[in-house]
């Protein structure tokens, strides 16, 4: 799913880490390079922007989710 996450467009999914698959947002765009370093995202492999999520930041978003289940464009409240 495509949602914004602190300004940032991304994809969920999950990435696999040490054997164990985390959650984890996808970096797709945002404004600028600022705000995209500023939400937590890293460069894993060249090319390859992501952010791993917490169990707090990973229930947010399943509760925003949640909150707003028909909603293509989930979070432009920008969690």
């Amino acid at each position: 799913m495509k949602l914004y996450y602190r300004g940032v467009l991304c994809q969920t999914g999950s990435y696999r880490v040490m054997g164990e698959n985390k959650p984890a947002l996808f970096y797709i765009s945002s404004p600028n390079q600022e705000t995209m370093l500023d939400a937590g995202f890293t460069e894993i492999h060249y090319g390859l922007w992501l952010k791993l999520l917490s169990d707090a930041e990973y229930r947010e978003i399943l509760d925003a989710i949640e909150d707003e289940p028909e909603s293509s464009d989930l979070l432009k409240r920008h969690l």
